[in-house]
């Protein structure tokens, strides 16, 4: 087990958890490229390349998505398009087996749930990807980033009773 990939999967763990509780597109965004700064290091530790390089667009994803939403402005989808592309990109020279191909696809229906503006649709496609990333970590040994999926997979189950079905009971 690497320990230093361990560590930097809790500090993801946590900024991870803080995005998902919140109920605003931008304090989803800012906790979330704390998270992929430490997840990405974490990937490249251990040598999972294609996770690793699709933290770093992911970064960069939550980094363009926040300014938009600062100004109040929806991401254009040329740069949605933009985004998708260098995913294919990278997944070109990452591709190490079928199972690289598991951030891809996570990053993809990520950068699509983060970049429209529906949060019903963001928890619901975030709790898939959970799912994608618990099978992608118990495969690679990032053993803190598979209890970040579960807990992930867990919060968007939560967030999904908190913010829709509860309040579709309550009107």
């Amino acid at each position: 087990m690497n320990f230093l990939a361990q560590i930097l999967g809790c500090f993801g763990l946590i900024f991870l958890i803080i995005s998902i509780q919140n109920n605003n597109k931008k304090k989803i965004l800012l906790f979330q490229i704390f998270a992929n700064i430490f997840y990405g290091l974490q990937y490249i530790t251990l040598n999972s390349f294609s996770a690793g390089l699709m933290s770093l667009v992911s970064l960069i994803r939550c980094v363009i998505f926040y300014k938009y939403s600062e100004k109040s402005k929806t991401t254009p989808k040329y740069i949605l398009f933009i985004l998708l592309l260098i995913i294919c990109i990278i997944s070109i020279f990452t591709y190490n087996g079928v199972i690289s191909l598991i951030p891809i696809l996570a990053t993809i229906l990520y950068t699509y749930a983060t970049w429209q503006d529906n949060l019903k649709k963001f928890r619901i496609i975030t709790t898939f990807v959970a799912l994608l990333w618990i099978i992608f970590n118990s495969f690679v040994g990032a053993y803190i980033a598979l209890i970040s999926s579960v807990f992930e997979l867990f919060n968007g189950l939560v967030s999904i009773y908190r913010f829709d079905i509860k309040k579709e009971k309550n009107k």
